[in-house]
């Protein structure tokens, strides 16, 4: 037999048994115990609080009604969804509140 066959033979028969061995111990290993402190967090403790702005009264909600181009309009569109907003609307933010 040729030296290369034999050296070849041997590397696939180490491959062989190395694959064997990592099987047989993902088989055999347990999954961890998850911890009861920490599934019992998870469950009564939200991730993030976003809050609601509805209320026009609120200092948060800037007033939409203010004059097209003033500073309350402004801040009122910063609050808008972008998909919300008119062409008239893009063009008077561009001009009064970007490039003031």
């Amino acid at each position: 037999m040729n030296k290369s066959l034999i050296i070849a033979l041997i590397a696939t028969g180490i491959g062989v048994c190395t694959l064997a061995v990592g099987l047989y111990i993902l088989a055999t290993t347990p999954a961890p115990a998850p911890e009861p402190q920490a599934q019992a967090a998870a469950a009564s403790e939200p991730m993030a609080v976003i809050p609601q702005l509805k209320n026009s009264d609120s200092p948060l909600v800037p007033n939409a009604d203010a004059p097209m181009g003033s500073e309350p309009w402004c801040e009122a569109l910063m609050v808008k969804p972008d998909r919300d907003w008119s062409e008239t609307e893009s063009r008077q933010f561009a001009q009064h509140c970007i490039y003031e």
